[in-house]
C-alpha cells in the first residue's frame, strides 16, 4: 500500500527535522572530558526516587531481621528450649482473622 497524501503534520514534522539542532557529543567523548577537566559530576534523585531507595533499604534489613529471628528460633528448637507464648499466638491469629474478614467485607 502506497501512501501519496502528505497532510500539514508530515509537513511540520518535516521542518522540525531538518531544522533540528546538532546530535550532542556521544558519552565517551562527555566522560573524556570529565576525566580530563578534573570535573565531577552531579546526580539529583527525585523525592520518589529516594523513598524508593528508603523502602528497598528496609526491606533488605528487615529480610536480615527476619532471617536471624528464624535461625534464631530453629536453634532452640533443636536445643528444646523454645517455648512459644500462647498469648502472643492467639493475639497473632485473632489480628490475622480480624483482618481477613475486614478484607472479605469491602469487596
Amino acid at each position: 500500500m502506497k501512501i501519496t497524501n502528505r497532510g500539514p503534520a508530515d509537513a511540520d514534522l518535516s521542518k522540525l527535522v531538518n531544522t533540528d539542532k546538532p546530535v550532542s557529543p556521544s558519552r565517551a567523548d562527555a566522560d573524556a572530558a570529565v576525566k580530563q577537566g578534573g570535573a565531577s559530576a552531579k546526580v539529583e534523585i527525585s523525592k520518589e526516587g529516594r523513598e524508593l531507595q528508603r523502602i528497598a533499604d528496609l526491606v533488605r534489613k528487615g529480610d536480615d531481621l527476619r532471617a536471624g529471628k528464624v535461625k534464631q528460633i530453629k536453634e532452640q528448637i533443636e536445643q528444646g528450649q523454645y517455648h512459644a507464648d500462647t498469648e502472643e499466638v492467639s493475639k497473632s491469629i485473632v489480628r490475622s482473622e480480624v483482618a481477613r474478614l475486614l478484607e472479605k467485607n469491602k469487596d
